[in-house]
């Protein structure tokens, strides 16, 4: 088709809802692109204005406004020919500049392709600006990126002019970036080509293969759904509602993706042809789906009303599914004429007739009655564009981050759940109770300490009120009331059951403003430590340029994140010995190592650089119980409990030696906890004893059993190897369950073996 039939085509289409005021103006937009491209061909072999032509079309098709269509007629003269923004300003207005210009700045990083020798890191930072980029200018103005997808869906249509390294590039981005994106504006036909056009150049081959067995699998059950389509026809005519049916199959990238998630087969989609019944009024659809359900008995839980609650983009309609000929599942949609068109074109809908009423022929006097137009509404609009706004400010800003941050909390499946005042909030599925509470403001994340949720029931369907944890999977239309706890905040764990990234970067921020603090203390602790160990007098032996091979480096540019690293454990304590011991022998501030120590409670060998810290045989401390550390030159810091009668008998004549310590800076994998229990003896005592550590998944190293056989009193004592105090209390739990025992507690003077 040659380009002045297009531009027919183009006024045909426009003509039917502009004036002729804005049709002068489209045409003399025409012109100006005209002469503008003239002499220039695309790599197809077209001449270049077809491109502005097709996407103005595509436009017009949505039903954009005349500055919509004037942007796409000159999209690409300020970059492609001599004409500023200024010119088209003074000539088509500001709107018509600004859209042009919105297009313009994010357009530049993948024009003809990506240039050779572009590496990846490179192709993955350009896709993070040109999301960034749309994000922002669709903030500004939607028409901005509507035009941008009409732009991108016929450059895929004519990808075929392009070699294979750049057919890959543009269908990758198309999949991760613009496909989404329509979807989240709503616009469903766009969004479906746009996938099935990536797919077909990503996976040519298994594309090819799905599309035959798809229209073999449609042949065969074409019988089935010309006959649910005569049933519903017909029960639509008894109950007097004007209506329209149709059957609508799955595009192919959707049923792709559904064979991925199910594992399934073809055969076993339901869903592969839905059935949709388009109305004229709000009311027809509530009238039809009461029909449908006496016609046939509806699936539990797959009843849906986006009429009453629409969705953020707009889209509404009923969806039900339900159990029809021969028991057979089907999905049908109910919706009317003008809910079609905003499910088609989503927030490109707000445009469509705006201002303009329709004709209504079935008025009960025969004479026509204007009825309003739905589309969506100002304020609507406002909240979307606000919405997008508030995703710009939250998003990160490293690259890699911001990708997958657009990908995981824009471009995924949403769900909608409620505030106790109605409010509506969109999250990605699979979100949880914490991400709603920094969707609705920051300080309530930081203090969430669960829910109260009002659900339905799987098996009864009713409505229940259940208190959950900061991890509960949000699922679709709940009610959501965050509990709040002002001693609650954010930890390290929270970075696991926070599903956005949003959630994630306010959780990482409270983290690094106050967890800071806590690690540089803990990172100095540890340092100090470990020189005493090694026979320094601690941190005080430490210069200022001892640190010098490390500071210059980003990671860690100041000696307080080297203890911050140090009190995280991003940086190993071990390394820093590495580094600081040959200085300090150097300068005479520790002594040299007469018989290293490598041995140490976790088996791995030790280091020659780090004396090892072991826990004293003679009382057993556990963590919580108040240490001290003894130093041994020879066999290293031998951490007491501070009441330790031992220690008690030497502390004076060595108090030099003495070391304090704290269970953050000992780090082992087990304790040894010796325990005593006293019961009245009888047959099989020490084997139920034995029994209940079992059990617990606890190694008894040693026991021994003493009887007093005049009072019938047995007194067993054993040592447990244990990894967290919480066994002890699980253990003492159990014993004292055992029958004729007496008492159980920890032996704090001896231990046996």
């Amino acid at each position: 088709m040659n380009s002045s039939t297009k531009v027919e085509q183009l006024l045909a289409e426009t003509r039917q809802y502009l004036t002729p005021q804005e049709m002068e103006k489209i045409q003399c937009a025409y012109d100006l692109a005209n002469r503008a491209h003239m002499g220039v061909v695309r790599r197809s072999g077209e001449p270049y204005i077809q491109h502005p032509l097709e996407v103005a079309l595509l436009l017009a098709d949505m039903r954009i406004d005349a500055d919509g269509i004037v942007a796409a007629l000159l999209h690409d003269v300020v970059e492609d020919a001599h004409y500023s923004l200024d010119d088209l300003r003074q000539q088509f207005g500001p709107a018509v500049a600004n859209i042009v210009d919105g297009v313009t700045k994010f357009d530049v990083l993948a024009r003809s392709g990506e240039p050779p020798g572009k590496g990846e890191a490179e192709l993955h930072n350009a896709r993070s600006e040109t999301v960034r980029k749309v994000l922002l200018a669709m903030a500004e103005d939607p028409r901005v990126v509507v035009l941008k997808l009409a732009d991108r869906l016929h450059n895929m249509r004519t990808l075929g002019a392009m070699n294979p390294t750049q057919q890959q590039n543009k269908a990758r981005e198309t999949s991760e970036i613009y496909a989404p994106l329509a979807r989240r504006l709503g616009m469903t036909l766009v969004q479906n080509e746009l996938e099935d056009l990536a797919f077909s150049y990503l996976e040519p081959e298994k594309y090819a293969r799905l599309a035959r067995e798809v229209e073999e699998e449609r042949r065969n059950r074409q019988p089935y759904i010309d006959q649910i389509c005569r049933a519903l026809q017909e029960e639509m005519d008894r109950a007097g509602i004007h209506a329209e049916v149709h059957a609508w199959q799955k595009h192919l990238t959707s049923i792709n993706r559904k064979l991925q998630q199910s594992g399934g087969e073809l055969s076993q989609i339901h869903d592969l042809v839905s059935f949709r019944i388009l109305v004229d009024t709000d009311h027809d659809c509530y009238l039809a789906l009461g029909h449908i359900h006496a016609l046939w008995r509806p699936k539990d839980g797959r009843i849906k009303d986006f009429i009453a609650t629409p969705k953020l983009n707009g889209y509404q309609s009923l969806h039900t599914t339900v159990f029809c000929l021969d028991n057979r599942l089907a999905e049908i949609q109910i919706r009317t004429h003008e809910m079609q068109r905003t499910a088609d074109y989503g927030i490109a809908s707000y445009w469509y007739l705006k201002g303009r009423v329709e004709t209504d022929t079935q008025a009960e006097d025969g004479q026509p009655q204007e009825i309003p137009i739905r589309r969506l509404s100002y304020q609507e609009l406002m909240a979307w564009l606000e919405q997008v706004r508030e995703w710009q400010r939250e998003l990160p800003q490293n690259a890699d981050e911001f990708v997958e941050a657009v990908k995981g909390d824009i471009f995924q499946e949403q769900i909608f759940v409620f505030t106790p005042k109605g409010e509506v909030k969109d999250l990605p599925r699979g979100s949880t109770v914490l991400d709603m509470a920094y969707r609705i403001h920051t300080d309530i994340g930081d203090h969430c300490a669960g829910a109260r949720i009002i659900t339905n029931t799987t098996d009864t369907g009713r409505l229940v009120t259940q208190l959950v944890p900061l991890d509960y999977e949000l699922k679709g239309g709940e009610i959501v009331d965050i509990v709040m706890d002002r001693t609650a905040h954010p930890t390290r764990d929270w970075l696991s059951f926070a599903r956005t990234a949003a959630a994630r970067n306010k959780i990482r921020r409270y983290l690094k403003t106050y967890e800071r603090e806590i690690n540089l203390q803990l990172g100095r602790e540890r340092l100090d430590l470990a020189l005493k160990t090694r026979g320094a007098a601690g941190l005080s032996v430490v210069r200022n340029d001892d640190f010098a091979s490390l500071t210059p480096t980003k990671k860690y540019p100041t000696f307080d994140d080297v203890y911050v690293a140090l009190g995280r454990e991003d940086l190993l304590v071990e390394t820093i010995m590495s580094l600081l011991v040959p200085r300090l022998l150097s300068r005479g501030d520790i002594p040299p190592v007469l018989e290293p120590v490598h041995e140490g409670n976790n088996g791995d060998g030790g280091s020659p650089h780090m004396a090892s810290v072991k826990l004293a045989h003679c009382c057993c401390p556990l963590p919580g119980d108040a240490i001290v550390g003894f130093l041994n030159p020879h066999k290293g810091l031998i951490v007491h409990r501070s009441e330790c009668r031992t220690l008690q008998r030497s502390r004076e004549s060595a108090a030099s030696r003495l070391v304090e310590v704290n269970w953050l800076q000992i780090e082992l994998e087990r304790y040894l906890a010796p325990i005593s229990i006293v019961a009245h003896d009888r047959a099989g005592l020490l084997r139920d004893v034995a029994a209940v550590v079992s059990d617990a998944g606890i190694n008894m190293t040693a026991v021994s059993s003493s009887t007093n056989t005049s009072l019938q009193k047995a007194i067993i004592n054993a040592t447990l190897e244990i990894e967290a105090v919480e066994q002890i209390e699980q253990v003492f739990r159990g014993l004292r369950q055992v029958k004729n025992v007496v008492s159980v507690s920890r032996a704090l003077d001896h231990r046996v073996g």
